[in-house]
């Protein structure tokens, strides 16, 4: 793809600012698919959830994490690293830090001061986010800075938190902000980079392909890695988005993308009161294919994979989130015998060891075939333990692609 070499010679051109250091990265391997899973619960993890949680790669402990059991989000995600740590002392555990967003019940904001809040350059009035319940940053203030910098600073200072993860990386580049505020920004990210401690990391919500031009590459400069959301809005932003991994990945940086049920039958899901009814419901083929199968056409060392339904940890949530309970995500997987191939254009293919995935951008599908020596369900790359008569029987959304 000629944008993906495009996008690889933002650094070919000159050395990597981060020297493609990739000692401190999390645990990686042909295996099997890497997990990472983003998560927050206000009170405390329950001691399956935290089991849960150890058995994943990488942490993000997301906004709102403790603060309503240990007085704040950092003493909360604090207790919840440790504990986490106890179990798995390898998970890579990343604390949430947004880039514009001023949330509430951090301890922190004690010498948060309100004139810092940015104010609309065309109007004078003050920019809020979520429906005008918070305030906006104004990195052009470097008071602010400051203090938004030691906020990720004292938060990496405990040997239990791996790294920092920067949310709403898009937000700082809108139109009406500050004079100068997306370039403001980018000293403030680069200083935070060139202060962090040895072996922390920063990952940063940065790629879209919903942004045109180069889709927030450039910001892998500081960064070492990047989560990816919104990659399903439409068949070109897909295209998009496999070439901004790609080409991420081949710079040396980690991939964090987000899964979700695709096909879903939101009544139905909603209508479970059993989580464990949940997690049988959302393993089903039609609904894990196609975004896992997205993944593995372009995965690489240090790309990780989560697939949930929700980032809310309160049991009364039932959300679902923990990746390594889907046999489709922890089955062998095994080197790849080359990179993908597209087909059509909207149609991709890759080949491992053990599987063959094939995925229809412009219908959503995906088809995963597990190559075993037995009978194999050709539908969804299954082993069902069916004859072939009897699989030929069966319809699934996969034999439309």
């Amino acid at each position: 793809m000629a944008d993906s070499k495009k996008l690889f010679e933002l650094f070919a051109e000159g050395a990597d600012p981060l020297q493609g250091n990739q000692e401190f990265f999390p645990d990686w391997s042909w295996d099997h698919v890497r997990t990472w899973v983003a998560i927050r619960r206000g009170d405390k993890y329950s001691n399956d959830q935290i089991r849960e949680l150890a058995g994943h790669d990488v942490v993000m402990l997301e906004k709102m994490n403790g603060h309503q059991t240990c007085g704040s989000i950092e003493r909360g995600a604090l207790e919840a690293a440790k504990s986490i740590k106890q179990i798995n002392p390898k998970v890579v555990i990343l604390f949430y830090l947004n880039s514009m967003v001023h949330y509430g019940s951090y301890s922190a904001n004690e010498d948060w001061n309100p004139d810092w809040a940015a104010r609309n350059r065309r109007n004078g009035e003050l920019i809020t986010w979520t429906a005008g319940k918070r305030p906006s940053y104004d990195h052009t203030n470097k008071d602010f800075r400051e203090w938004w910098i030691k906020r990720g600073l004292d938060a990496v200072s405990s040997d239990e938190i791996d790294g920092l993860f920067i949310d709403a990386i898009v937000k700082t580049s809108v139109g009406y902000l500050p004079k100068g505020h997306a370039a403001a920004y980018l000293k403030t990210a680069n200083e935070l980079r060139d202060r962090l401690p040895k072996g922390k990391l920063l990952i940063g919500n940065a790629l879209r392909a919903n942004r045109g031009g180069d889709g927030n590459f450039s910001h892998l400069k500081y960064l070492d890695g990047s989560y990816l959301e919104g990659w399903a809005t439409n068949k070109d932003h897909m295209v998009k988005t496999l070439e901004l991994m790609d080409a991420a990945s081949k710079n040396g940086r980690i991939i964090m993308l987000t899964g979700f049920p695709f096909h879903l039958d939101n009544a139905k899901f909603n209508s479970m009161k059993s989580l464990d009814e949940r997690y049988k419901y959302l393993s089903r083929p039609e609904h894990i294919s196609f975004p896992l199968a997205f993944l593995l056409l372009v995965v690489r060392p240090y790309a990780y994979f989560t697939y949930r339904s929700d980032v809310d940890a309160n049991p009364k949530k039932l959300a679902v989130f923990d990746s390594n309970r889907f046999e489709a995500i922890t089955r062998e997987l095994g080197e790849p015998l080359g990179d993908y191939e597209r087909l059509e254009t909207y149609v991709f293919t890759r080949e491992f060891e053990h599987v063959k995935v094939r995925v229809n951008l412009e219908k959503n599908i995906g088809k995963i075939t597990v190559k075993y020596d037995r009978e194999v369900d050709e539908k969804d790359g299954t082993d069902s333990g069916k004859s072939s008569e009897d699989a030929a029987k069966d319809k699934t959304v996969h034999e439309e692609l």
